[in-house]
């Protein structure tokens, strides 16, 4: 017997469990390499936007500041980040993503699509677009912070 779970005819439901099923994967594939999703978003964040201090980052993304500070001391042990002075407010710090963390990223972005092309090869090219367009337009819309209106 097929038994589906009641919320299943919901499309928020649905893009919750296909986002639990995508972040179980790349949990398991970057586990291999001994990381983890925050580990690459962070520094694929830094790689992107350079001299961010650890306050940008997690406004940025969204990371409580407790928990950022661990996944950059993370970062910095295995030798992937680093942490410098900001010459404009010395009281501040600028975080860095070293070398090996390039290369860490490279590693990881070719594990990661890898992973999402098995993932998404039951859809269609044309199935993809729609699904990029989509998810596109709803992240643009609804950018954090954004609450839904109670009234």
């Amino acid at each position: 017997m097929d038994r589906r779970p009641p919320m299943g005819s919901r499309t928020g439901y649905r893009l919750v469990k296909v986002g639990e099923m995508l972040l179980a994967l790349a949990e398991a594939e970057l586990g291999r390499i001994g990381l983890k999703p925050k580990h690459v978003h962070v520094m694929e964040s830094l790689l992107a936007y350079d001299g961010l201090s650890q306050q940008d980052v997690s406004r940025m993304l969204g990371i409580d500041p407790n928990v950022l500070v661990g996944v950059i001391d993370d970062l910095e042990a295995r030798g992937f980040a680093e942490r410098r002075r900001n010459p404009e407010d010395r009281r501040r710090h600028l975080v860095h993503v070293t070398d090996a963390g390039r290369e860490a990223v490279e590693t990881s972005r070719r594990i990661l699509g890898d992973a999402e092309d098995a993932f998404f090869r039951v859809l269609t090219d044309d199935e993809t677009a729609v699904l990029r367009t989509a998810s596109d337009k709803l992240l643009t819309a609804h950018r954090a912070g954004w609450v839904p209106d109670k009234n």
